[in-house]
């Protein structure tokens, strides 16, 4: 049963977000030759700017109607935003149906579209005249279509609007019957008066199709009962899609791919939604199985001279005992059990010969339009104009085309059976396969794929290509005789491949012909089902399949033996050395009581009524630790703490972890002293690792702050202008033995006064240290950030070469206003100077014009402050002065 729930903004969904095919439909890119054209009689373009008369035939792009007819259009703006562009047309009085709008740059139509895609045509229109008084005066607008079949004005008229309805939409649908389809627009009402519109906002989207979906399924195999596949081929909806199946044994599994393998027969639920929230799903899809053949008994080991029984079961119960690798003469090759005596390691094979079923899903196309991915179109129930890269899935091709011959399908033959009808592409976009099924395989076994097919045009034969997982298997022609079945055959050997991905296309694309019916495909198995097992023969010194970890701890309290796969069970433990406390039955060890060492630890079995031992190495160490933790003294020699020295004892490399006042620190080393460092805080030991063991450490030690000389506390403006008169630097908590310097590493001594006077001149981090009795103590850092604060402009300045005031200078005005321009006029309002942005102070004004000394005098300034004049700009006068002496 099939069911769908479909969220209700759907189609508003799919409408608005859709690919708009149509160029530059708002308009807002200009007019003919950007993705439509305009080549009707009667029909002329007017440029800005407009004279306020229009004529009939007059077309414009712009904002208002109003601006190209003040007196007999309305005023308003376009439908995009209200104030772009639109299309406006004074309504031509010139008959024939003359065009004013051709979709394509070229008036060519709009290409790359999917051949039987439903598609939606719409253009919002509107009355500009303000001279209608009745449904005789509006523009009556035509759309013809060309290459689109099933044509409907699913929305609005084609009469224009009365004025004050404002922008009203019509909406078309079509089916494209090409990729290129024609769509023209013409206005069937020639009167002169009240016959003015505008457009806006044309659109050509696909129109909404409801999700839904197929699927294949391929049955478990009888290598594998878990190897059936399900496949899903979505249609419709709104990518991406999220697939899903349910099964009492898989659970819930979903995946991006809609390919689910390696499937337990059940009976499943299986669906899948699209990006919007729709459900589709499809419930009791099984997986049979086939069953599967079990050897009795499995891989196993003898001794020799040992017989050995083989049976089987399950399959079809028909068993043939077939083989013995390496050969072995005499072999019998029956369906019966086998007695068996190797003196070798041999492999047995057994097969059963179960029928080889068809694995394609709906091959013969009898359940319809079901089971297959397609990239051409699908139209039912005819092709009435010939639709290239189409198909339909019917009993009479001449039903679907007329043109078509009238065949029978291959499978019934009797006017009921269905097949699969194509009508080839006439181009190649690379992946335009028409039919594609994925199947599960078995990895190395050969399989058979077939298919028949027929023409049903004489011209320009399909040749049918067939790939499997994208390699070409080959390509063949369709009989030349309409209605004459043909097989075509290939070989595939599957090799390491647990999938196969069988598509067909067809390499011709003509036009004219190139048309046919394929039926009957299949793919099955050139092998039986089989199962073998290896009888190997006991070693007389055999590995058991014990060990240990090499290197264990003692403080791990047991070391447990690990048994492989291949352990033989009955024997007993014992360690070549003393000081090992194992047991002899299980093997495990007990730390407690044993002693650190290199063990050899022998296990020995009974094997083909001989004891036999077998040595594994392990090695027990003693956990790490630490003798002694020392240090923390002050030195006043190296102007520093002495380090806090931990010695450990253990297998190098050490690690030891810690924490300094609760912050978690580790250091490793290969040595057993270890440096933890002269931080000043409570030293905590927590663990130490070395390469075997780990151990917890529980000591602590403290370096005292109290031991060191007083770092400073420097107080002071952190912030200062430049040039400006700066106060100094004091340090609050210390009034003696104070060292200034420039760096962190001390090394440019700046002064041993209590305070210091920053510079004015640059930002600059200063420093401070604490001597006491020769020993100096830690720094204390403080930064000085110097920066402009406001600029001062002289009202006055000398330009006589003495040295002095010759330039107007005007300070922190390039660096607080990096974008300025400083402009002097005269009484007159002459430029006599300007300034190039932001590089004032590299060349200010020196009271000349064009290199001659101005008299002395009031002159008139402004100053922009950035170039986009978001700042107010500066005026003022300054004065050329004489100095007196």
């Amino acid at each position: 049963m099939k069911y769908l729930i479909f969220i209700l903004f759907l189609l508003f969904f799919k409408e608005v977000n859709s690919q708009n095919f149509i160029n530059n439909g708002s308009f807002e890119y200009g007019g003919p030759g950007l993705g439509f054209w305009i080549d009707g009689a009667g029909y002329n373009y007017l440029a800005p700017p407009y004279s306020g008369s229009t004529s009939a035939g007059n077309y414009a792009f712009t904002t208002n109607p109003q601006e190209l007819n003040n007196q007999f259009f309305v005023s308003g703006g376009d439908h995009t935003s209200g104030s772009g562009i639109m299309m406006i047309i004074d309504g031509t009085t010139t008959g024939g149906q003359q065009r004013f709008w051709k979709a394509g740059d070229n008036g060519g139509g709009i290409c790359n579209l999917s051949i039987g895609q439903q598609y939606s045509f719409s253009y919002w229109i509107r009355t500009v005249s303000n001279s209608v008084n009745g449904n005789a005066d509006l523009a009556d607008i035509g759309v013809s279509f060309n290459n689109a079949s099933n044509i409907s004005l699913s929305y609005g008229t084609t009469l224009a609007p009365i004025p004050n309805f404002g922008w009203q939409q019509v909406k078309y649908t079509f089916t494209a019957t090409n990729s290129c389809v024609n769509i023209e627009m013409f206005n069937n009402n020639t009167n002169a008066i009240g016959n003015d519109f505008a457009l806006d906002d044309m659109r050509l989207s696909k129109a909404f199709v409801p999700l839904d979906f197929t699927f294949s399924l391929t049955h478990s195999n009888c290598s594998e009962i878990n190897s059936g596949l399900i496949a899903m081929y979505p249609k419709g909806g709104v990518e991406p899609y999220t697939y899903r199946i349910i099964g009492a044994q898989a659970g819930i599994i979903t995946n991006s791919t809609g390919i689910f393998e390696n499937l337990a027969p059940d009976s499943y639920t299986i669906g899948l939604m699209d990006a919007t929230g729709a459900l589709d799903s499809i419930e009791n899809v099984t997986i049979n199985s086939i069953s599967t053949i079990e050897i009795q008994p499995n891989d196993t080991s003898i001794c020799p001279g040992q017989i050995v029984t083989l049976s089987a079961n399950g399959g079809n119960g028909q068993f043939l005992w077939n083989s013995s690798n390496p050969f072995e003469a005499g072999f019998p090759n029956s369906n019966d059990s086998v007695i068996v005596n190797p003196t070798i390691n041999t492999t047995y094979s057994v097969s059963s010969a179960v029928n080889n079923v068809n694995l394609i899903y709906n091959g013969d196309f009898e359940i319809g339009n079901d089971g297959f991915g397609t990239v051409y179109s699908f139209l039912a129930p005819s092709n009435p104009n010939g639709a290239q890269q189409a198909y339909g899935v019917l009993t009479n091709p001449s039903v679907w085309y007329p043109s078509f011959t009238n065949c029978l399908d291959h499978s019934l033959g009797d006017g009921t059976g269905k097949m699969l009808v194509v009508d080839g592409s006439t181009f190649n976009i690379g992946n335009d396969a028409f039919w594609c099924q994925l199947v599960a395989v078995e990895p190395n076994k050969d399989y058979l794929f077939t298919y028949w097919a027929t023409s049903l045009t004489p011209s320009n034969l399909a040749q049918i290509q067939v790939k499997i997982n994208d390699i070409e298997l080959g390509f063949a022609s369709v009989p030349n005789q309409n209605c004459s079945w043909g097989q075509v055959s290939y070989i595939w050997n599957s090799g390491s491949n647990t999938t196969a991905k069988i598509c067909l296309y067809d390499m011709i694309y003509a036009g004219l012909g190139n048309d046919f019916a394929i039926d009957d495909i299949s793919f099955r198995s050139q092998n039986n089902c089989e199962n073998q097992l290896t009888i190997s023969m006991a070693s007389i010194n055999p590995s058991f399949d014990v060990s240990y970890n090499l290197n264990n701890c003692l403080n791990i309290d047991t070391v447990y033996p690990i048994l492989g796969p291949n352990f033989i069970s009955g024997g007993f433990f014992n360690s070549i050395q003393t000081g090992l406390n194992i047991n002899p039955i299980t093997g495990v060890i007990t730390t407690q009581n044993s002693l650190p060492g290199s063990y050899e630890v022998t296990y020995t079995a009974e094997v083909c009524s001989n004891f036999v031992p077998d040595t594994i190495t392990m090695n027990l160490y003693a956990p790490p630790g630490f003798i002694s933790l020392l240090g923390g003294d002050y030195n006043c020699s190296i102007q520093d703490f002495n380090p806090v020295l931990i010695n450990v004892f253990g297998e190098p490399e050490f690690t030891i972890y810690y924490t300094i006042n609760d912050s978690i620190q580790q250091i490793s080393s290969l040595q057993s002293n270890i440096s933890l460092g002269n931080e000043i805080g409570l030293y905590s030991l927590d663990s130490i690792t070395d390469q075997f063991c780990s151990n917890t450490l529980t000591d602590e030690i403290e370096i005292f702050e109290s031991n060191a000389p007083d770092i400073p506390n420097i107080v002071g403006d952190s912030i200062i202008c430049i040039n400006s008169t700066a106060n100094t630097l004091q340090i609050s908590n210390i009034q003696e033995g104070i060292r200034w310097y420039a760096n962190s590493e001390l090394s440019i001594f700046l002064g041993d006064n209590p305070s210091i006077l920053p510079n004015n001149q640059e930002s600059a981090m200063y420093y401070a240290t604490h001597s006491v009795n020769g020993c100096e103590g830690l720094a204390d850092s403080f930064y000085v950030h110097v920066t402009a604060c406001s600029i001062v402009i002289p009202s006055a300045f000398t330009p006589n070469n003495d040295g002095e005031n010759d330039n107007w200078d005007i300070y922190g005005l390039d660096s607080q206003y990096p974008e300025n321009i400083v402009r002097v006029y005269n009484r007159w309002g002459e430029l006599l100077y300007e300034s190039l942005p932001g590089t004032y102070s590299s060349k200010p004004w020196d009271g000349k014009y064009k290199e001659a000394n101005l008299p002395v005098g009031t002159y008139y300034y402004v100053i922009e402050l950035s170039s986009q004049k978001e700042i107010e700009p500066i005026n003022g006068i300054v004065s050329i002065i004489l100095k007196n002496n």
